[in-house]
């Protein structure tokens, strides 16, 4: 009995010692920042001041792919109404650090959002839209400037919880915050 628990202590040890290899390598870059910043902003056609404030934590790997966590909250007060509304993002992001450079030219960038990367509501009230869960977005790009890129085509799979906004062309987003803020 004694003989098979030490086999089995070192096949776990063993495994452990692999799975820590294989999942748990250091970052090459691993930046932590928290910010809050206040300014003149424009939502949807309404002015007003936009706080953003946040904190990022990025990774980056040796083999190339990163990992980014992030919580953002961005509270925009109407000039005209008073109204406020907030816009809330809790998410991890991951994908490739380079994109995929293809034989016509363009480029593919596929990352994998997962968590909450849109909740809006209307501040100290109700929800009024939440996109939540799982969605891998593949967005192929032309490069038309210096710095400048069109979108070729975009398209999303993968698609777990509720997304209403993600391939409305965020249609809903100013559909649900005018009322809001007016």
């Amino acid at each position: 009995m004694r003989r098979l628990v030490l086999v089995l202590a070192g096949a776990l040890a063993l495994t452990l010692t692999l799975a820590s290899g294989a999942f748990g390598a250091a970052p090459i870059l691993n930046e932590h920042n928290r910010f809050t910043e206040t300014f003149p902003d424009e939502l949807c056609g309404i002015s007003g001041t936009t706080t953003f404030s946040g904190v990022d934590n990025f990774k980056l790997y040796a083999d190339g792919t990163y990992m980014d966590t992030g919580r953002f909250r961005s509270v925009f007060t109407a000039d005209e109404s008073g109204k406020s509304v907030v816009i809330l993002a809790a998410q991890q992001v991951s994908g490739r650090d380079e994109p995929i450079q293809n034989p016509d030219g363009t480029l593919t960038f596929i990352d994998t959002y997962k968590g909450l990367p849109e909740k809006l509501s209307i501040s100290g009230g109700p929800t009024l839209s939440r996109d939540a869960g799982v969605v891998t977005v593949v967005n192929t790009v032309r490069q038309v400037g210096e710095d400048e890129f069109e979108l070729v085509s975009q398209t999303f799979f993968g698609e777990h919880g509720p997304h209403p906004d993600l391939e409305s062309d965020f249609e809903l987003f100013c559909e649900v915050l005018v009322p809001a803020l007016t």
